[in-house]
Parts: C-alpha cells; sequence; structure tokens
C-alpha cells in the first residue's frame, strides 16, 4: 500500500488523521498478514536462539584528544555557540576553503586557542558537566552491561534486542505494523526488514546509546539546538524544528553527528508511545550545501526509510534558494515511494500553515509560538535507580515474565487468525488478551527502563508524565 502526497495534505486539511492500516483498524486480510509476520518473527527468535550477534560499535567510538594543557582560563562559555562551532568549521576547510584535517588531528599543531576551540565543540556532556564542576560528576553508571541474563558487552541477543526496541510502544503491533506498512503490506519484504534492523541495532549496540543518551554525545550539538521541539502540527504530532544552517558535522568527527541523530531519534521514540508519528520542518533559509554534506544526508535517509520506518507524518522543507535543487537532485535517488509522499515543498511561510496553525509556528518564522524546549544539562541524582541493580533485577524479571506472556498468547492468536473454523466470538476473546497483555509489556518496559535508560532532555524539562508520554505547555490550554 503506497501512500500519495494528496493523501496525505487531505489529512491535514480536514484534521484528520486515517486510520487506514493501523492498529485497532486493520481489515480481515491486513489481521491476517500480520498474524503471518509475527509467526516468522516467532519462528526466527527460535532460528537464533543461542547465536548473538557481534557488536561492532560504530557510533559507540569517541574522541581522545590531549586537552590537558588548558586551563579555566581557556573555556570560552562567554562566547556565542554558534560563532564557536562556525570558527571550528572553518578552521578544518583551511584558508583555500579545501578540508585540510579536523580539529585535534593527529596530523595538526594547534594552537592554544585551536585546542580550547577543539575541546568546546568535541566534548561530550560528560565531560563538559566534569569540567565546569572541577570533578567527575557521576550521572550515570561507569559500567554498562545490557542486562542479567546476557551479560556480556561483546555481543547482543536478537531476541531481547528486539523486546528492548518495541516494547516502548503502548502496544508490540505498533513498532511491527510499521514495517508492514513501509513493505507495502508484503510479509515478506516487512520481514526481511524488521530481521534487518533488529541484526543492525545488535551490533550496533543502540541499548547502550540509548543507556549513555545525552551524556555521552557531543554536547555542542545538543546546546545548538539543532533539532529543537517546538509544539504540535495541526494533527497533534510533536513539530521539531531544523534550523539546516547551524548544522555544521565538519567541525567535528563524523560519528558524532550521527550519535547525536541517533539519540535524537530514540528519544522520540520513546516518547511518542501514545502519537505513533512525528513532524519535522526543516528550515533551508541561509543554507549552503557544507551545512548538508552527502554522508550525513544519506544516514538521515537511511533512518528515515529503514530504522524508524513511517515514524514520519510530515516532512516540510522550506526553501527559499537555488542551491537547494543541487541537494534534491542528490537525495532523492534514495527514497521510497511512502518517504516521498510525506516530504512537502514550501518557498512560503503562509504554505507551512497548511500543516502547522499559527498558534504552534515558531516566531522566528512569523508564527506565535514563543515555545521551544532548550537543552538543559543532566544533573547529578537525576539517573539514581541506574545505580540500584537489586531494582533492575526485579524489573528485568517482570518484563520478561510479560513478554512471555505476550508471546504466548500471540501464538495463540495468530492460529486463530489463521483457522477456518474459528468463531468470531474466540477472535475477539484471544484479541482482547492479547491487548491487555501488550499494555502490560509496555508498563512493564516503562518500569525497567528507569534502570537501564538515562533521562532524556524531555524527561529533565517535565515534558513527560507518568505514562511516558510527551506533553506540552501548549497541551494544557
Amino acid at each position: 500500500m503506497v501512500i500519495s502526497q494528496a493523501s496525505v495534505i487531505h489529512e491535514y486539511a480536514t484534521k484528520r488523521p486515517s486510520v487506514s492500516g493501523v492498529p485497532g483498524h486493520f481489515t480481515d486480510n491486513e489481521q491476517r498478514k500480520m498474524a503471518k509476520l509475527w509467526t516468522m518473527i516467532l519462528a526466527y527468535f527460535e532460528q537464533v536462539k543461542g547465536k548473538p550477534i557481534k557488536v561492532a560499535g560504530e557510533y559507540l567510538q569517541t574522541i581522545s584528544h590531549d586537552w590537558s594543557e588548558l586551563d579555566a582560563s581557556d573555556n570560552l562559555e562567554d562566547e556565542d555557540p554558534t560563532t564557536l562551532t562556525l570558527r571550528a568549521w572553518q578552521f578544518t576547510k583551511g584558508e583555500s576553503g579545501i578540508k585540510r584535517f579536523g580539529l585535534g588531528s593527529k596530523k595538526a599543531k594547534l594552537s592554544r586557542e585551536e585546542l580550547a576551540l577543539d575541546r568546546r565543540v568535541n566534548e561530550t556532556t560528560q565531560q563538559y558537566v566534569d569540567r565546569i564542576a572541577g570533578r567527575h560528576v557521576a550521572l550515570m553508571p561507569d559500567n554498562f552491561f545490557p542486562s542479567f541474563a546476557h551479560p556480556s558487552t561483546d555481543t547482543r541477543d536478537i531476541r531481547d534486542t528486539f523486546w528492548s526496541t518495541i516494547s516502548i510502544k503502548q502496544h508490540p503491533d505498533y513498532w511491527v505494523h510499521r514495517y508492514m506498512r513501509s513493505a507495502g503490506w508484503d510479509v515478506d519484504r516487512a520481514f526481511a526488514m524488521v530481521k534487518g534492523i533488529i541484526e543492525w541495532r545488535a551490533a550496533e549496540a543502540i541499548d547502550k546509546i540509548n543507556c549513555e543518551g545525552e551524556i555521552h554525545s557531543g554536547h555542542d550539538e545538543l546546546r545548538l539546538c539543532l533539532s529543537q521541539l517546538v509544539g504540535r502540527d495541526r494533527l497533534g504530532y510533536p513539530l521539531m524544528y531544523v534550523r539546516v544552517r547551524r548544522i555544521m558535522p565538519r567541525a567535528n568527527e563524523g560519528f558524532v553527528f550521527k550519535r547525536y541523530l541517533l539519540c535524537q531519534f530514540e528519544s522520540l521514540q520513546a516518547v511518542t508511545r501514545r502519537f505513533g508519528r512525528v513532524t519535522m520542518l526543516y528550515d533551508f533559509t541561509g543554507f549552503t550545501m557544507d551545512n548538508t554534506p552527502f554522508v550525513m544526508v544519506q544516514f538521515m535517509i537511511f533512518l528515515g526509510r529503514k530504522v524508524y520506518a513511517e515514524s514520519s507524518s510530515v516532512l516540510i522543507l522550506l526553501v527559499d534558494s537555488w542551491l537547494f535543487t543541487n541537494f534534491w537532485n542528490l537525495i532523492r535517488p534514495f527514497l521510497d515511494a511512502n518517504l516521498s509522499a510525506r516530504i512537502i515543498f514550501v518557498k512560503e511561510v503562509d504554505e507551512v500553515r497548511q500543516f502547522i496553525d499559527n498558534d504552534q509556528l515558531p516566531k522566528d518564522l512569523g508564527g506565535l509560538n514563543t515555545f521551544g524546549a532548550p537543552f538543559k544539562l543532566p544533573e547529578e541524582g537525576e539517573n539514581a535507580k541506574m545505580f540500584d541493580l537489586d531494582g533492575r533485577k526485579e524489573a528485568e524479571k517482570e518484563w520478561r515474565g510479560r513478554i512471555a506472556e505476550f508471546e504466548d498468547i500471540t501464538k495463540k492468536w495468530c492460529d486463530c487468525v489463521a483457522s477456518a473454523s474459528r468463531s468470531a466470538e474466540e477472535l475477539d476473546k484471544l484479541s482482547a488478551q492479547r491487548d491487555e497483555a501488550g499494555r502490560l509489556v509496555e508498563r512493564a518496559e516503562l518500569a525497567l527502563n528507569k534502570f537501564t535508560r538515562s533521562r532524556n532532555n524531555f524527561e529533565r524539562l517535565g515534558l513527560v508524565d507518568a505514562d511516558g508520554c510527551l506533553v506540552l505547555p501548549s497541551d494544557q490550554k
């Protein structure tokens, strides 16, 4: 099933999101396909039992630069963050405009000023907090391990990876059905997508990235608020505002910006348990091609098409430059039909109002909305439960028990859906039991993640309720 851009625009014009092909509104044929997909997933777990994936961890790399000769006088705290990042980016290009080396490269002999600049744009949030405090601040435990059942940090269990990924949703079907929709309801293609993404997440240790969160991410990207939560679109989905001109990923190592993107997407997944999609408003005003290096754009497309398939409502591109034609020609071949249908080009802010009401449109785009979620530094004690191993063990035991119950009832549900002799009453009863089991899996995950995932910026700002869902100031009006 391929969506059309016209149908997407119609949803916003009527303020009525489509319920076609979503959990709770499956047709009989869609239900049969979902049951078949779940049967394949559960059989896959049996096939890979005892065969963990080896961790590669491209995004777990760290920058190891020597800043020991710097002292408090080199902190650059009084300078504008955007200006600092621009200076760092210009330095990597050299006087000729051709990139020569990154700040902190072994090929570079840096002056004291350049070394201070290198530290400012490349240190992690943990390093920054430690430097400002003048001591090590224990924001989270130093020793990560995936789980009590599979404690090795060198490998990941496939089944664990699957459930740690999808149990953040209010029902497991919410996550699984996205890949079915992305695959056009082709069960074999959907299974291949699910299998590929789970194996990728295992190999890249996304659970560790979630555990460390913003603490071990680059502080520069976070303080610049490159991607900022500002409100909701006309369908009620969270609205992220991206000022493309602020993105200067060449100022630091490539993996740093990729990790930042992963942290942002993972945080959004964790707080959109109820609202399944997110709208992205990309402001290309004043951008240059240096703000959009191809390797970064490729990674973002990979995330949008594969890792977080069907997670976007619309991606609004506000464009005022002919340069965008070159950018678009680079990325268009990598987009699928569904993602392309959700990309909306606008030249004027008035066109944005088809999708975002004026009271939610950022003020610097002519709207009335003055809210913008700033980055708040993590504080000592906010992840206190992560140090409680006994509490974590009990929460993990509960989580695993709820998963086993859901898998058991799902097998029965799949058999019932496939049976020609089953009654409607029997299927309704199993469906209700399965829905309740799914809810209990999500409740168990909500309790467990206090021990396994560091708090994100949305939580520090008080924008997440007791059910783990995003709540904005405008929601209270």
